[in-house]
């Protein structure tokens, strides 16, 4: 399978710190592979000076598609630039976020894998962002299995790639009230489409503070819990 347009989804929301950086190494990563690429980055209501910056950026980058929307989270963001992407006819969707923590030196290994596979995730085999992301990953993982019987070795990274027929079938089917829909995009590619795991390493943040907090991924967790379960079904 091979990839004639890649559209590369990227959300952000107060990256003012990071965004800058993270743009260039990845589109002189995007740029080196030599493949047709959109670059989607989705402002997601930023309060800082982050709507600035990506300005200045698309200025200039013509591959760069640049949406300004309200807060609606980090999920439901990237679900949005996952239906963006198919309505632009992009035949492979990449995702990665702002915060610097996805290293582009695994992009060559996600897509030599995807010659054979619709469905190819990064797995946070190492990781700089400490334990209590860790611990969060691990929630993941036990909630997901209880409540849909699959084993998703990293539900909530961001480093994934998906083909739009296997897209098609997951993007317009996310409710709009799910949390965290990342986890459920996860569910459903290796529902349909086994999930093909590249090992990587995952860096810390550039700057910042991570959009799911700790406490508040476990206050919410039988939500999610319920709310895997139910979409499953």
């Amino acid at each position: 399978m091979g990839i004639n347009h890649l559209w590369v989804v990227m959300p952000v929301y107060n990256e003012e710190e990071a965004v800058g950086d993270v743009i260039a190494e990845w589109q002189k990563a995007l740029l080196a592979s030599g493949l047709n690429y959109t670059f989607c980055i989705l402002n997601d209501g930023s309060k800082d000076n982050t709507l600035k910056i990506l300005e200045e950026c698309a200025l200039q980058n013509s591959n760069i598609k640049l949406i300004n929307k309200s807060n609606s989270g980090h999920g439901q963001t990237c679900v949005m630039g996952y239906q963006l992407g198919l309505d632009a006819g992009a035949d492979w969707i990449f995702q990665i976020d702002s915060d610097g923590q996805c290293d582009p030196q695994y992009f060559e290994s996600i897509i030599q894998a995807s010659t054979s596979n619709k469905a190819v995730y990064g797995q946070r085999v190492t990781r700089d962002d400490g334990l209590k992301r860790v611990i969060i990953s691990k929630f993941v993982l036990v909630f997901t299995l209880v409540a849909t019987g699959q084993w998703i070795n990293d539900g909530n990274v961001p480093y994934r790639l998906i083909h739009a027929d296997l897209m098609k079938n997951i993007a317009y089917s996310v409710p709009s009230d799910f949390h965290l829909a990342n986890i459920l995009v996860s569910v459903l590619s290796n529902k349909q489409e086994k999930i093909k795991w590249v090992p990587i390493h995952f860096r810390d943040r550039s700057g910042g503070s991570p959009s799911v907090k700790t406490f508040s991924f476990v206050k919410h967790g039988f939500k999610l819990f319920k709310q895997l379960k139910a979409a499953v079904q």
